[in-house]
């Protein structure tokens, strides 16, 4: 009972710091999106990584020496094919706000990245009473994900038609598009991590102590999120090369930037850390409760990041209703998930 409880915690955590990374972009005026995502991918795909990997599984590289190369080769193209989910997220956000971005990109990441490991890994637990509720969890989840995606569509509807502006309705649609990309690709981080597990055994053989899974946990991220690096730093090399926009590092009152940045990469890499240490005391089903946990929380901090950073300034209060009424059903969805887990035991 009591590590079921730590990792629901654990989760729950994750989701408060994975939806309030994005947040420090709001600060970040005087710099295009690729000079900010380039320095957290950066601090929170390669340096934090590697320094908590190092401080906490003992010879990594012999770790990886023990685990077959197939393992290896799937964890980081999982994590490449998620680079591009983090770079979408990154785009998507930016266009339609954190507030629909988060709903839309992780309504479709928490269901796929859920439903796959439970299909493959315990599919005879669909259908238990405590499957079930997982499954009910998780379409509440799509539905919390809907009304708060709807509320968005309605405050930008009503920006829009405020403003005669055709050209902000087109940016939001093609913004909408891209977190539909991204919700898709986003589902790899946690394919990564069910796909990586073998690394992890390998790491428990020189860990030890209750924080054993947790700490084994830290070698696999290393190898994924270098995948993922792979893909970020090429596209905003790429785009910074194209737009010039790499001079924008040199200019005056940019100082306090690169503090966002790195904030940005310690709380998305917390996030990720705990989501590791939560799905690995959860049994079986861990990589799809603490998964549909970490989604769920994520948008709902998103979203009350939105608020709180003026998206919803002057929205029309349908759009208010239906942001509640999204956020009391992922609440739900939350409460339901970790019911049906607890009903497993």
């Amino acid at each position: 009972m009591l590590p079921a409880f730590i990792g629901i915690i654990s989760a729950l955590v994750s989701g408060v710091l994975n939806g309030s990374f994005a947040a420090p972009m709001k600060r970040t005026v005087k710099w295009e999106w690729e000079n900010i995502w380039l320095i957290w991918a950066v601090w929170a795909l390669i340096i934090v990584p590697l320094v908590i990997a190092f401080s906490t599984v003992p010879e990594l590289f012999g770790v990886y020496r023990q685990t077959p190369s197939g393992v290896l080769v799937r964890t980081f193209l999982f994590g490449l094919g998620w680079g591009l989910g983090a770079i979408t997220f990154g785009k998507g956000l930016h266009m339609v706000g954190l507030s629909l971005g988060f709903s839309i990109i992780i309504g479709i990441t928490a269901v796929t990245g859920a439903l796959i490991p439970m299909l493959i890994f315990s599919p005879a637990t669909i259908l238990t009473p405590g499957g079930l509720v997982i499954i009910v969890g998780m379409l509440v989840t799509i539905a919390g994900v809907a009304f708060c995606g709807a509320a968005g569509m309605i405050k930008e509807a009503g920006r829009a038609a405020e403003q005669g502006d055709n050209a902000s309705r087109s940016n939001f649609k093609l913004g909408f598009l891209v977190c539909l990309v991204s919700g898709i690709f986003n589902a790899m981080l946690n394919l990564a991590f069910v796909f990586g597990a073998p690394i992890a055994e390998v790491a428990k053989e020189y860990v030890a102590g209750p924080t054993a899974a947790f700490r084994a946990g830290n070698a696999i991220w290393v190898l994924a999120l270098a995948g993922a690096f792979v893909t970020n730093l090429g596209y905003c090399g790429w785009l910074m090369l194209r737009r010039g926009t790499w001079k924008n590092y040199t200019s005056s009152q940019t100082g306090t930037y690169w503090f966002w940045a790195f904030l940005m990469g310690t709380l998305w890499f917390g996030g990720v850390a705990l989501y590791g240490a939560g799905a690995s005391t959860l049994g079986k089903l861990g990589t799809t409760v603490a998964w549909i946990i970490l989604m769920a929380t994520s948008v709902l901090v998103g979203n009350v990041w939105g608020i709180l950073s003026g998206e919803w300034k002057d929205a029309p209060k349908k759009a208010y209703r239906r942001m509640a009424q999204g956020l009391t059903l992922l609440i739900g969805s939350i409460i339901l998930v970790s019911l049906g887990r607890y009903m497993l035991n």
